[in-house]
């Protein structure tokens, strides 16, 4: 499964790889890490936001020269007080340690478009963000019928 890939220590990452899986699925927080903030030397930083962004699409900032990277021309969703963007954010950890900070928004017009912003929480790489985009439709769980599932275990009998 490319979901539950492990890479060997020493081994080098095939970033196109991870990128062209970016476009189906999350990252996880180790190739988060290891393969793309700490090499963002093999992938181009942009130079401003992208003007509304598809789903699958992965852009890699510095956030002390681009300040506005959140700036993408999509429209998320806001608090109560319809001024601020609402955002979750959270610490990843990589094994049992704490690399990541990461910030979560929903789109306003379409709830499963969603923005995730990923940056190192060790000092010398706080300034590269990586930001993922993606349209993540729920998935379709069968009808749970307990009538059927009774039948099936013969639980109803005695």
């Amino acid at each position: 499964m490319a979901g539950s890939r492990r890479f060997a220590l020493g081994a080098q990452p095939d970033v196109e790889q991870i990128l062209l899986e970016a476009q189906h699925r999350w990252l996880h927080p180790p190739e988060i890490c290891e393969l793309l903030l700490r090499n963002y030397n093999q992938i181009r930083i942009c130079p401003q936001p992208p003007n509304l962004p598809p789903s699958g699409s992965v852009f890699l900032f510095d956030r002390k020269v681009v300040r506005n990277f959140r700036n993408d021309g999509h429209k998320w969703r806001k608090k109560k007080n319809g001024k601020t963007l609402k955002e979750s954010h959270e610490k990843l950890k990589v094994g049992s340690v704490n690399e990541l900070q990461c910030y979560y928004a929903h789109g306003e017009d379409n709830e499963n478009f969603q923005r995730r912003s990923y940056w190192m929480l060790q000092e010398e790489f706080s300034n590269i963000v990586l930001v993922h985009y993606r349209d993540v439709k729920p998935q379709k769980v069968p009808n749970f019928q307990p009538q059927e599932y009774m039948e099936k275990c013969d639980l109803d009998k005695p």
